[in-house]
């Protein structure tokens, strides 16, 4: 797995163990916009309703991620995926994601309610 130069998010093998995925948030990004941005590599996952694609990443914390996208979802954009472990909350990992991106809170369209709220 290459990784691009100067990319904040380094490239984890889609093999390492990691727990439950959760998905806690969706951003506008696509497949390609991850890919070329992050260095990250998108490869097929399992998934129960349709296929699915999802690229492994590590923020400069030590939080694993995934980018994952469902192909049958018809609306734009890719899903955050965090996975167990000391489980933070979701507005968390996407804060962590976005310091260490520079992506905005303009490109988060769904984020995952704090644990314990409807």
């Amino acid at each position: 797995m290459s990784r691009a130069a100067n990319t904040p998010v380094t490239p984890v093998p889609i093999d390492t163990p990691r727990g439950a995925p959760e998905v806690v948030a969706k951003l506008t990004l696509e497949r390609a916009d991850v890919e070329r941005r992050f260095g990250l590599w998108f490869t097929g996952v399992d998934h129960d309703l349709s296929p699915a694609v999802m690229a492994l990443g590590r923020l400069a914390g030590g939080t694993i991620i995934g980018f994952a996208k469902v192909e049958l979802d018809p609306s734009p954009g890719v899903e955050v995926v965090q996975f167990a472990g000391p489980v933070p909350e979701p507005r968390d990992v996407v804060a962590e994601l976005l310091e260490d991106t520079g992506l905005t809170w303009d490109e988060v369209t769904w984020l995952l309610p704090q644990r314990g709220e409807p």
